[in-house]
C-alpha cells in the first residue's frame, strides 16, 4: 500500500501582476511506499521545502492531488490538517521549534498532551523514546541548556511520539 501519492501537483506563488508570479512546482507525481527512504535533493530555490510543506499539507497546493495513507488531504479543513498531522506526520524543522519554556520531556509529551492521552501512556512513551535516543538522562533540562545535537534528538523524538508505527 503506498504511504504518499501526489499527483500534478502544482504550485504557483502569485506576485504583483501576472507576470512576478512564480511558479514552484511544476505537475510533480511521487508515489511513496510503505517502508521506503525517499530523500529529496536538489540545489537552493529548486522547491524542495515547498514541495514537502505541500505534501504536508503546511501549505496549499494551486492544482494536483495529494493522499496520504489513502486520505485526501486537499479537502481537510485546517482544523482537520492540524489533527491529521499530529496524529499521522512528524516533522523535525531545520530549527527544531523546541518551546523554550517546556523542558525537553514536556516538548516530547506534547502531541500525546493534545491529544487526551492517557497520563500513564504519556509518561511510558516518552520514557521509551527518549531512551531510544539516549536523552533520558536530561529530560528536565530546557532547549537553551543543552547541545544542539541534543535538542534535535529531542525534536525527532517529538515527532514520532505520536505515531506507534514509528518504533
Amino acid at each position: 500500500m503506498s504511504v504518499l501519492n501526489a499527483s500534478n501537483v502544482v504550485k504557483i506563488y502569485k506576485g504583483l501582476g501576472k507576470s512576478n508570479s512564480t511558479k514552484a512546482l511544476n505537475g510533480i507525481c511521487l508515489t511513496i511506499e510503505n517502508g521506503e527512504f525517499v530523500a529529496i535533493m536538489g540545489p537552493s530555490g529548486s522547491g524542495k521545502t515547498t514541495l514537502l510543506n505541500i505534501l504536508s499539507g503546511i501549505d496549499k497546493l494551486t492544482s494536483g492531488d495529494i493522499e496520504i495513507s489513502g486520505q485526501n488531504i486537499n479537502v481537510m479543513t485546517k482544523d482537520e490538517l492540524a489533527l491529521f498531522r499530529r496524529r499521522h506526520l512528524g516533522f523535525v524543522f531545520q530549527e527544531f521549534n523546541l518551546l523554550d519554556s517546556l523542558t525537553l520531556k514536556e516538548n516530547v509529551m506534547l502531541p500525546m498532551i493534545l491529544d487526551d492521552k492517557e497520563p500513564e501512556d504519556i509518561q511510558s512513551k516518552t520514557d521509551e523514546v527518549m531512551a531510544m535516543f539516549n536523552i533520558e538522562d536530561i529530560m528536565e533540562k530546557y532547549p537553551y541548556t543543552v547541545s544542539g545535537g541534543q535538542q534535535q534528538r529531542t525534536a525527532i523524538s517529538r515527532a514520532i511520539i505520536n505515531n506507534p508505527d514509528s518504533f
